[in-house]
């Protein structure tokens, strides 16, 4: 921990229109935001970290594994040079590891604050925590309530401000947030409210007192960042815009992201504008209120961004807005167009229309009104279309368990999902059903007692079903079943499911894992390609050369370049460098306890460890007494 004898200087969420009440933190704080609109935190954390850093402070920002995405948005406001401020040594990033949370529970909270002593976070700094979900057990109101007492008592006696930004909360973990508030120094949540997007202040502490169950309207400044008003208020019925230009007619203007399109724009009477990113899209069609944004979806398209893009989109430009995505040699699987379409898409283009009757299509739109509640939990959303890896042949109690995930994922949406229940008939059997199927698709799944086979459809609506299946099998059904049985009914698959998991506790059931063409893809994380520097050589010192801390770090990794190898001990890394000149720091002395992971993909790692000694020496505490045979003796 690097000292200074440097006044603290106090941190600022930066937003206009905030009063003194609000806008400030307490040295030494901890803050929880609650973003329940995710993708409307971006300008909340780059006026803050801007506001920080003209303030001179040293500023720390912890994100997930590609921090990519994020540094790009929080740049694109013009208010944060974040490459300026790495080389001027001001600001550093770090990256979770993989099974952060998994990993906390196992080492405490108490090693997570080890960790930043080790990479001398500096006494009077500001730390910004992205999507800190996984660093509060929030489903134990006790754990979570240890972590935050542990944090909060290192935060004050280094002078260290913390913001929590979390973006997954639902309303099971209401009661504990509630509980944690006497502990933490201020929560606000930000989200879209009647009066659209609020930041509400649930209790909150500044250098000017206390205030709680204050909220504030957010309209989007040109910049793209946000200036605080005061919440109107209006009865029944009455609906309240915020003020955006209005563009009708000849004068509409359409943005577009298709290059083939630009034959359009000298043949149509609307202002035609061609930009090249998401970004570039969100920030031209700023404060437009009646825009027509077609996006596009082509063959390596991100559908987090995509859909963050559509989101934010919407909760800006508001109702009269038209979005729209265009399909360009790729296609929308059926539950993700149902998530672009609640998080506010007005139309998707099949990528078989030709481009011919694009304008009769957008024409189809003029006068249409958004009515749709965007009001839902982005991150839910989206898991539950993406809700697994895994396709083809899994065993019988793997298959059961991937299934029920993903029909509680699909419920959110209302994805379709089906499972057809068979006998192989006397020209095939169960062996070459598990083995010579076409089964591609994540989410996808085949499996098979000692009779019948169970084929389980993820996003596969009734009308699609038999041709569906007879694709998959590669011949008709009546062929390659008997005694054939459809279950659409998510309570009907369950129950179904639920016997097949008895059977397989009670029976040994047949195994065609090594019979299988296509074996299940575990999930895993990819190496994401590390972000472009944007410092000379010597321009981040600061973790290669802090002091070595007598206890081993087990949640960071001080590399900026992740290895290919890493100890699986730890949770959290350096980012990567934001420079064109790639650099390799000494590699952290490796953790004193390393976990094997089990090699079979239906083994299930243990969530505890009984060394005593170790966590002795971790923790500060001693191993508990045990009976024995000798001590009932005595």
């Amino acid at each position: 921990m690097q000292q200074t004898n440097i006044d603290p200087i106090n941190v600022r969420l930066g937003l206009p229109g905030l009063p003194e009440l609000t806008d400030s933190l307490v040295v030494g704080g901890l803050y929880l935001l609650i973003a329940e609109t995710a993708s409307a935190r971006f300008p909340v954390l780059a006026a803050s970290l801007a506001n920080g850093l003209d303030s001179g402070l040293n500023c720390r920002l912890l994100l997930q594994q590609n921090p990519e995405t994020l540094v790009d948005r929080m740049q694109s406001f013009g208010n944060l040079d974040i490459s300026q401020a790495i080389q001027d040594r001001k600001l550093q990033l770090f990256t979770i590891q993989d099974e952060f949370s998994k990993k906390m529970f196992r080492h405490g909270a108490e090693a997570f604050v080890q960790e930043l002593e080790h990479f001398a976070f500096p006494d009077g700094s500001f730390v910004v925590f992205d999507q800190a979900d996984e660093l509060l057990a929030l489903h134990d109101v006790l754990i979570a309530l240890d972590q935050v007492e542990v944090l909060k008592k290192w935060a004050q006696s280094h002078r260290v401000t913390f913001l929590l930004v979390l973006t997954r909360t639902t309303a099971a973990h209401a009661s504990t947030v509630n509980a944690l508030m006497d502990n933490l120094t201020g929560i606000a949540r930000l989200g879209v409210q009647r009066n659209g997007l609020e930041l509400t202040f649930d209790y909150w502490q500044s250098t000017e007192g206390t205030t709680a169950g204050r909220s504030f309207a957010l309209k989007q400044r040109p910049s793209g960042l946000y200036e605080a008003g005061v919440v109107q208020a209006f009865t029944d019925g009455e609906v309240v815009d915020a003020p955006f230009e209005k563009m009708d007619g000849a004068d509409a203007q359409i943005f577009y992201m298709d290059p083939n399109l630009r034959g359009f724009a000298n043949q149509a009477q609307a202002q035609w504008q061609f930009v090249d990113t998401l970004i570039g899209m969100m920030h031209a069609t700023r404060n437009i209120r009646s825009a027509t944004c077609i996006l596009l979806f082509e063959k390596g398209s991100q559908l987090r961004q995509l859909a963050e893009t559509v989101h934010t989109l919407r909760l800006t430009l508001g109702r009269y807005a038209r979005i729209v995505v265009q399909e360009k040699e790729a296609s929308l699987r059926y539950q993700n167009e149902a998530l672009l379409l609640k998080l506010g898409l007005n139309l998707v283009i099949n990528r078989d229309v030709p481009l011919s009757r694009l304008p009769l299509l957008l024409d189809s739109l003029k006068g249409q009104i958004f009515s749709r509640d965007v009001d839902i939990n982005f991150e839910a959303a989206l898991a539950s279309v993406l809700p697994t890896q895994l396709h083809g042949y899994l065993m019988p109690a793997r298959f059961v368990r991937e299934a029920i995930l993903i029909l509680e994922r699909a419920e959110m949406l209302s994805v379709p999902c089906a499972m057809m229940i068979g006998q192989p008939s006397e020209s095939l059997s169960l062996s070459e059903l598990m083995s010579h199927n076409r089964i591609s698709r994540a989410g996808d799944l085949i499996t098979a007692d000692t009779q019948d086979c169970y084929i389980f459809l993820n996003a596969c609506p009734q009308a699609v079903l038999l041709s569906t299946l007879e694709r998959l099998i590669g011949q008709t059904l009546d062929d390659a079943f008997t005694n054939v049985r459809f279950v659409v009914n998510p309570a009907e698959i369950q129950a179904e499911l639920a016997a097949l998991s008895r059977a397989a506790s009670t029976e040994i059931l047949p195994d065609y894992t090594s019979e299988s063409e296509q074996q299940p893809e575990v999930l895993t994380v990819s190496q994401a390609d590390p972000i472009r520097d944007v410092q000379e050589s010597k321009s981040i010192q600061s973790a290669a050369s802090a002091p070595q801390s007598p206890i081993k770090p087990r949640i960071f990794k001080e590399s900026l370049s992740k290895p290919i190898v890493r100890p699986p001990a730890r949770v959290i890394s350096p980012a990567p460098e934001i420079t064109n000149a790639a650099k390799k720091f000494a590699p952290i002395e490796p953790a004193s306890k390393v976990v094997t992971l089990p090699q079979g993909s239906d083994a299930i790692e243990s969530l505890f460890d009984y060394d005593a000694s170790f966590n002795a020496s971790a923790f500060g505490k001693t191993e508990a007494p045990r009976a024995t045979r000798a001590a009932l003796r005595k």
